[in-house]
């Protein structure tokens, strides 16, 4: 690849996620820092993935920021609103007045930095594991954020699964059978662009997605048994899952 190729290339991973981060800052769903850091991470994600990892990362944002808003007022009344647990009673996450739920750059990185750090690889030295890998972790992203946000909005109330207890709705590391299924559809379709793009074989997309249920699972069971509490590290750590749990099941998959 020539310096006027790869400059075109960068050029047209960058303006896409640019247009996304300005659009995100004007309907409120980031930070300026959310903006910066998702353009950053999404320019890696579509440079490495082409158009299948940026509208992966657009269906994200796009899945997570509507299901953030739907009921906030509601949320924020029962102290179960994005952002709350980081600024406590009161606060409307960290970016302040007027911008209630806008995700900062912490978010950010907790859900595009393992997908980037897959393009990374890939840039490095392709191969198309690492493309099921960034898609099955984008997978998981919009399976957690959507079935948390519909769980909040719509369950009344959830269970933990290492004890399998009745709890309000927003307690760390509930399931709710509304945003489970509904955090399904929405890493079915991360996982149906990824294959519509050619970045995942046909034969994956349902494994993207059980990937995705299985790692936000565990992430359940960290956060309600072993009391992790770090929204942003148990996204890392979910996506991560997630990602992995896919690249098993496809080096498995190529090893029938």
């Amino acid at each position: 690849m020539d310096f006027v190729e790869a400059g075109t290339r960068i050029g047209l991973s960058v303006l896409p996620n640019l247009g996304l981060g300005l659009a995100g800052l004007w309907a409120r769903a980031f930070d300026r820092s959310g903006a910066l850091a998702g353009v950053i991470l999404g320019s890696l994600v579509t440079y490495a993935f082409g158009l299948g990892g940026f509208f992966g990362v657009l269906a994200f944002v796009v899945m997570g920021s509507v299901t953030t808003k739907l009921k906030f007022g509601q949320k924020v009344a029962r102290g179960i609103e994005e952002g709350h647990a980081e600024t406590g009673p009161g606060e409307t996450g960290r970016a302040g007045k007027g911008r209630a739920g806008a995700r900062t750059w912490k978010n950010a990185v907790a859900n595009l930095g393992v997908p980037a750090f897959g393009a990374l690889l890939e840039v490095a030295k392709p191969v198309p594991l690492l493309g099921v890998f960034a898609m099955a972790s984008l997978a998981t992203a919009a399976f957690d954020t959507v079935s948390s946000e519909i769980g909040k909005a719509y369950a009344q109330r959830c269970f933990t699964i290492q004890d399998l207890k009745v709890k309000p709705a927003g307690t760390p590391g509930g399931v709710s059978a509304v945003g489970t299924f509904a955090g399904m559809v929405a890493s079915l379709v991360v996982a149906v662009i990824g294959f519509r793009f050619g970045v995942v074989d046909g034969g994956m997309v349902v494994y993207v997605m059980v990937a995705a249920v299985l790692a936000t699972a565990a992430e359940s069971l960290l956060k309600s048994a072993a009391g992790l509490r770090s929204a942003h590290l148990a996204n890392l750590i979910n996506t991560l899952l997630g990602g992995l749990v896919a690249a098993l099941f496809w080096t498995g998959l190529r090893g029938m």
